[in-house]
């Protein structure tokens, strides 16, 4: 019995845990050298050592145990192990991609707080934006049951058809309504998917080019008729002349645990 190693031994050796190579032998994937039949001891032998090299090279790739598998039994098809590699490779590549866009969105998202931020909240300023582009959605009555599950089956679409569960939540208000009423009538929804999507829909409109008047806002949304106040106020103290209608784009929502939701948001309209 000299020549093989306890269970136990081999596990310290290697570092692996006794679960773990009853694990392996369940598997088939590594069989002890030796069994005692009375005792049911499992024993192994330094030639074992190979097979966990191998296990622990290829869990090291982010090979499943089937593909390990695979590797250990077709060891002497050089070209099975380097198809086995391609295709983790594939894997990788798109793990990586995917990986890349999560950092992305975590950047963008991180960019617009700062920049809110670094603003504030609840001021007003002029803000220069590229052209932007936008899925609309004609329907209103913002503040109704139907307009949720409406808007929620749009993020839905969005999320299936696009694969994005991150895109930016818009409305168009309008301007003179506002004015003339003092009240923040939605026009229609708007969906931002973000930069670099190519969008394939009939229903996009774009945001042009230039100069908006901005305030960012971080509260509930049924409470954004007190920003409009604050906005057109400033708009007529300094007599700014606008084109077309606001927009309301909202960045991020949460929820606390207390269940009181708030949103980081920011209206905003172009000017002449």
């Amino acid at each position: 019995m000299g020549k093989y190693l306890s269970i136990g031994q081999m596990g310290k050796l290697n570092n692996i845990s006794v679960q773990t190579l009853r694990h392996y032998e369940k598997f088939g994937l590594l069989r002890p050298s030796y069994i005692n039949e009375e005792t049911g001891y499992r024993y192994y032998s330094t030639k074992d050592f190979n097979t966990i090299d191998l296990i622990k090279q290829c869990k090291a790739m982010g090979l499943s145990l089937d593909e390990i598998k695979e590797v250990a039994n077709n060891y002497t098809s050089l070209e099975s192990i380097v198809d086995i590699l391609g295709n983790q490779k594939k894997l990788i590549n798109q793990k990586i991609k995917e990986l890349e866009n999560i950092k992305n969105k975590i950047e963008s998202l991180e960019d617009k707080i700062g920049f809110s931020l670094n603003k504030g909240i609840n001021k007003v300023f002029i803000k220069h934006n590229e052209e932007r582009q936008f899925i609309k959605y004609n329907f209103t009555d913002r503040f109704s049951d139907e307009f949720e599950i409406n808007l929620r089956k749009i993020l839905l679409e969005v999320e299936r058809y696009y694969e994005n569960v991150n895109a930016e939540i818009a409305f168009t208000v309008s301007y003179e309504d506002i004015k003339k009423e003092g009240r923040a009538e939605c026009k229609n929804v708007m969906i931002n998917l973000g930069e670099g999507i190519y969008y394939e829909d009939d229903k996009v409109i774009s945001m042009p080019r230039g100069e908006y008047l901005t305030m960012y806002f971080d509260d509930t949304y049924r409470d954004s008729g007190k920003y409009y106040d604050a906005i057109v106020e400033y708009i007529n103290e300094n007599n700014i002349k606008t084109i077309g209608d606001f927009n309301e784009i909202y960045i991020m929502t949460r929820v606390g645990s207390d269940g009181i939701e708030k949103s980081l948001a920011q209206i905003e309209i172009l000017i002449r």
